[in-house]
């Protein structure tokens, strides 16, 4: 028992002197550093930035509705957007630069001034956002139409009445009328028909940026062991290759895999597929950017990266609610644009275009510095005097 216990001891003691035992125990731990540190500062206080969600407030009922208008803008405290027309609206709400439409159409203040009559207000939500986007904005609409029943004596609609010069008797009818006249028309913009359909882009994300880290790093291990066969720009080739035809493969397989599992493309399978083909390869270049420049220990940034990139590309949280930092580095990386792109595709948005270059953009720019990095690096030179040294002793 003695014996097994020291050549256990013995053999822990060999792997802790092997460097990728150590190597694994450091990258471990900062998985749990880099995700605590960058989630935990990255969502802290988001939901105190709620209200920092856009929403539009489009009155088509005039000057009658305006005091109702600036009456619903006040009570909501969001960032409220005024003066577009609806066409505008509509066209904002489907490129996810506001998140609801509330929308006062014509003749509201006249339904509401007979009291026979029911005024309806309309909403307009786009559910080709994060779930959280749709849950926020359909709680808004129940208040707004709630607060319009139940405060229907407010300063707003008192206004309204006012300058409608009704008298006291029947305006105080109407007040009294119009607790539960008012309703709520809700419309659908890109319905999820399935809550899979949501989870696709932060499941391309992360399955593109954690194969493209493990492709990388692997790639660079073989890279130094064939140094002493190639020179660098041979071998930068070979990745570059390696990377494309992987990508290529590996676009194919998950386009076909979410295809088969139900869930198609707007725009068509190829259009996905030659999609998520660019999102790769931006994933895949900025991976290899790493390790190009820090070596080995451009695993260890990788993480950072990848725990970054799942924060900040909205797949769950709107980028408007995260902490400016994040927000903002955010852009500089291929996940915010393949989360909305994914979104465009799966369920529905204005088109990948934009989204298609700036993913081209990001992966231009690593590959560039790739090589610039690769042109400024000295490689040692190789030398052969000691093999002839030996050669020449054996001779003699």
């Amino acid at each position: 028992m003695k014996e097994e216990f020291k050549m256990n001891s013995k053999l822990l003691f060999q792997f802790l002197k092997q460097p990728v035992t150590i190597v694994g125990i450091i990258t471990a731990i900062l998985f749990q550093v880099f995700f605590s540190l960058i989630w935990i500062t990255g969502y802290d206080h988001v939901t105190d930035r709620v209200t920092q969600l856009p929403i539009a407030i489009v009155n088509e009922d005039g000057a009658a509705a305006q005091p109702i208008a600036d009456g619903i803008s006040e009570s909501l405290k969001f960032e409220i957007k005024k003066n577009l027309t609806l066409a505008e609206a509509k066209d904002a709400l489907e490129s996810r630069e506001i998140r609801l439409i509330i929308n006062i159409p014509q003749g509201f203040t006249g339904q509401i001034s007979d009291p026979s009559g029911h005024a309806e207000i309309r909403y307009f939500l786009n559910e080709s956002n994060p779930q959280m986007v749709s849950n926020v904005m359909q709680t808004v609409a129940l208040k707004v139409t709630a607060a319009l029943n139940t405060e229907s004596s407010s300063s707003s609609l008192n206004q309204t009445l006012i300058g409608m010069k009704l008298p006291e008797a029947q305006a105080k009818i109407i007040r009294n009328s119009t607790g539960d006249r008012v309703t709520s028309d809700v419309q659908i913009i890109n319905p999820a028909t399935n809550f899979a359909q949501t989870m696709v882009p932060l499941m391309i994300v992360t399955a593109s940026f954690t194969g493209s880290m493990l492709l990388a790093m692997n790639l660079n291990r073989a890279s130094s062991n064939l140094s002493l066969q190639a020179g660098k720009w041979q071998r930068l080739s070979a990745r570059f290759i390696l990377l494309g035809a992987t990508a290529f493969i590996t676009s194919l397989i998950g386009t076909s895999m979410i295809h088969w599992l139900g869930i198609p493309s707007s725009l068509g399978f190829m259009a996905m597929w030659m999609f998520e083909f660019i999102v790769i390869i931006s994933c895949m270049s900025i991976a290899q950017l790493s390790l190009i420049l820090l070596g080995d220990a451009g695993a260890w940034l990788n993480i950072a990266l990848l725990s970054i990139q799942m924060l900040s590309s909205g797949a769950t949280i709107p980028r408007d609610l995260l902490s400016p930092f994040y927000s903002w580095i955010g852009q500089f990386f291929p996940a915010y644009y393949a989360v909305n792109g994914m979104l465009d595709l799966v369920i529905g948005g204005s088109g990948v275009g934009q989204n298609v270059l700036a993913l081209i953009a990001i992966g231009a720019v690593a590959v560039a510095l790739s090589i610039f990095l690769t042109f400024i690096r000295r490689e040692p030179k190789i030398t052969k005097e000691p093999e002839k040294t030996l050669i020449h002793d054996l001779s003699n």
